[in-house]
């Protein structure tokens, strides 16, 4: 199966619709995630302050981003 740039925002997506709803404090222990500014990042596409739609490549740089697509990657190929 080839992930696609669109399958790994909905994966983003979905990690930060549990992070919303998680009671516990620990979803984002599994999660791909980045520390950015000292906010938890799960979905680059998405400012950590404003929820507002984001180029994560002008938002949170190169290395950050690549680093999330890849590690996304590998966990969604994990799933199938």
């Amino acid at each position: 199966m080839k992930v696609t740039i669109e399958k790994i925002k909905e994966f983003a997506w979905q990690q930060m619709d549990g992070m919303w709803h998680d009671q516990s404090g620990t979803a984002t222990m599994d999660m791909v995630r980045f520390t950015h500014n000292g906010y938890c990042v799960v979905n680059p596409w998405m400012d950590e302050k404003t929820q507002k739609d984001v180029d994560p490549y002008q938002s949170y740089g190169k290395e950050k981003t690549d680093h999330f697509i890849r590690e996304a990657t590998k966990k969604i190929e994990k799933q199938h």
